[in-house]
């Protein structure tokens, strides 16, 4: 089921919202996101003619079942049950000739990232975030192992943008074994993919481990993948988006000020990624979200992903202990709490009984 098929789904189950008033891209589309934990399809944007945005599709208990091929009325101990079930045998993804996400190219300089209606989500952002909901698809440069991935990106020029990841992320721990060579890492960012495919992308698997075997497990269906043409690396057919290129060794970039998961601004040194090569289909739909909010889309999917015992923190053993407890029970307000406090002083306070 893909990101269009998903939208059907929910219109059928009245679960889906269109606007098809006008929108402002810069903080509306974020404020309407929040204030409205519904599935959102905005029909009528500022400055982008044509051209639409989903949003919040995993917002609640009911369309992460709808998603799973499950009924909206399934309980969350039904869900999780089956996801366990599921995840226990991956399913293959399968490489195809072509699909819709091939539609249209663009290469080199004519790439411009905010050619799409990239939000402005929020008021503490000073920058326009293309990747909130999406995949990043790297290999290792040593072992050829693929790793799909779910990391943060502003827009930083047109063709150019900065990735936010951990060091001890799969992703990061990629980038150095490349940096060390003096080689660039490529990457692939696929985006309006289907939503099992981000939730497997945002799980904590073990190294080596391929995601899309997952995220096929998870939808009953093989992942359907495309070869990118300037890059070794392959991505969802039916992506509404794909942007191929390169993140450049010896670089760091400011990232955010980013209304993050906990609730708090975040400013971090990341990577540079610049993109070499633009795939999308015809009349694209983006796709993105609005987190910082108790009960946001990404905590929906934690709170799944930390039943199944595949939350991770990227080897934070104090925001595991502390954390996975209070997002596995949906305890939202204390996940973001735990997340705004270091978690090592908060481990620390708690052992002094504070």
């Amino acid at each position: 089921m893909d990101l269009r098929a998903f939208i059907d789904l929910l219109t059928k189950e009245n679960l889906l919202r269109r606007l098809d008033r006008e929108v402002d891209w810069k903080y509306e589309i974020g404020e309407i996101a929040r204030n409205h934990q519904t599935p959102l399809l905005f029909e009528n944007i500022k400055d982008y003619p044509g051209q639409r945005l989903f949003t919040n599709g995993m917002s609640s208990l009911e369309s992460m079942g709808l998603a799973l091929g499950l009924g909206r009325e399934t309980r969350r101990s039904r869900i999780v049950k089956e996801a366990k079930h599921r995840a226990a045998i991956p399913i293959e993804p399968q490489v195809v000739n072509s699909g819709p996400v091939c539609e249209n190219v663009v290469l080199g300089d004519e790439i411009d990232l905010l050619k799409f209606p990239v939000p402005l989500w929020s008021q503490h952002e000073t920058g326009r975030y293309i990747g909130t909901w999406h995949i990043n698809v790297t290999r290792d440069p040593e072992t050829g192992l693929r790793n799909i991935g779910v990391y943060r990106m502003e827009v930083k020029g047109p063709n150019q943008a900065s990735l936010c990841t951990s060091p001890k992320s799969h992703l990061g721990q990629h980038f150095i074994k490349a940096e060390k060579s003096g080689s660039p890492l490529e990457m692939a960012v696929a985006i309006g993919v289907s939503e099992a495919v981000v939730v497997a992308a945002g799980a904590g698997c073990p190294y080596g481990v391929d995601e899309y075997g997952l995220a096929g497990s998870l939808q009953q269906e093989a992942v359907r993948l495309v070869k990118c043409s300037t890059v070794n690396l392959e991505v969802p057919a039916d992506s509404e988006i794909v942007i191929e290129g390169i993140i450049r060794p010896g670089i760091r970039v400011q990232d955010g000020p980013y209304f993050d998961y906990a609730g708090a601004p975040d400013t971090s040194s990341a990577f540079l990624f610049e993109a070499k090569r633009l795939m999308f289909r015809n009349r694209p739909i983006f796709r993105g979200t609005a987190i910082g909010f108790p009960g946001a889309e990404d905590q929906q999917i934690f709170s799944i992903l930390a039943a199944l015992g595949l939350f991770d923190f990227h080897g934070s053993w104090h925001k595991r202990m502390i954390q996975s407890p209070l997002i596995q029970w949906r305890l939202f307000r204390a996940f973001q709490f735990a997340g705004r406090v270091k978690g090592r002083s908060l481990l620390n306070r708690n052992k002094q009984g504070g």
